[in-house]
């Protein structure tokens, strides 16, 4: 994992620029309030049910009864199984499968009951999760194209890392798998091989994905959890949501869109004069004949 930026960039319009100065808020969001397809979410279910993992248990112990070498491990189906082709138990396939249904059956059964548990704490944990978002620098091209209204918004940089308020900034993977709250690999194992797993330890990382093709966001995350009487307070999804505060001295800069309007310019210098005398202010402009933009500094 990369060394977090000192600062991070956050891309918006010109009025909710206006009204994060104003408040000297920041707004951090539940999963459900990313609107993304891709995203996990509380509503999220798993890509398999208690019968395909059943099918997918027997299938692949049978296929170790007949495999040319015998299973490897000391978990107590592959010990069993050595035994069972020491001895010439089965002389087809379809006879281990009937053995097979009872005995995976039980296992299985007591594993779909740890995942039952597993997904209740998903729903409690994405419920009480909150994120804010940032670039990981102020002259991303496509941060300014999609998050700051077509390079009439702004940018504002804050201070992150110990003893701010942005204390542990995540970088997004940008990886062609979409992310899991657990797959049918992962429970195989677990059934098959007495694997250790703890899906509960990973749920933080599953909010740190992405697909390849937005890689040029250079996308940055921060967290953290409300607690459980704060998350419960409200099954409207639109309410899970909370606005922290920060201090004035953690905005370090403010860039101004290359076509942002003048009015908007004025509102923002207006309460940047007021609130937040010492933060840099810069106007972006075009680069001719380049896709980039440089700043200029505007005093204020």
């Amino acid at each position: 994992m990369p060394e977090h930026p000192d600062t991070l960039s956050k891309y918006t319009d010109a009025t909710t620029a206006v009204h994060i100065l104003q408040s000297r808020r920041l707004r951090w969001s539940a999963p459900a309030l990313y609107r993304d397809p891709f995203e996990l979410n509380h509503r999220s279910t798993l890509s398999f049910d208690p019968q395909t993992l059943l099918t997918s248990v027997i299938r692949t112990a049978c296929g170790m009864i007949f495999a040319r070498e015998d299973p490897r491990g000391a978990s107590p189906l592959a010990q069993v199984i050595r035994r069972w082709r020491d001895e010439e138990r089965f002389a087809s396939p379809e006879e281990a499968e009937e053995v097979l249904q009872e005995l995976m059956a039980r296992m299985v059964d007591q594993r779909q009951s740890e995942l039952d548990e597993m997904m209740s704490d998903w729903r409690r944990y994405t419920r009480s999760l909150r994120i804010c978002s940032f670039s990981a620098k102020a002259d991303n091209l496509t941060a300014w194209q999609y998050f700051a209204n077509s390079h009439k918004g702004a940018v504002l940089k804050f201070q992150c890392g110990e003893n701010t308020s942005l204390t542990s900034p995540q970088p997004m993977q940008y990886v062609p798998a979409r992310p899991e709250i657990t797959n049918l690999k992962e429970q195989l194992n677990v059934v098959l091989h007495n694997e250790t797993l703890r899906t509960q330890d990973f749920f933080a990382d599953k909010f740190l994905c992405k697909q390849p093709a937005a890689k040029g966001e250079q996308e940055w995350r921060c967290f953290f959890n409300v607690d459980a009487a704060e998350a419960a307070k409200s099954t409207d999804e639109s309410d899970w949501y909370s606005d922290k505060s920060f201090p004035a001295e953690e905005l370090r800069a403010v860039y101004f869109g290359a076509y942002m309007p003048t009015e908007d310019k004025q509102r923002l210098l207006t309460v940047l004069k007021q609130k937040y005398p010492d933060t840099k202010v810069f106007q972006a402009e075009t680069v001719a004949g380049k896709y980039e933009i440089s700043f200029g500094r505007i005093q204020h």
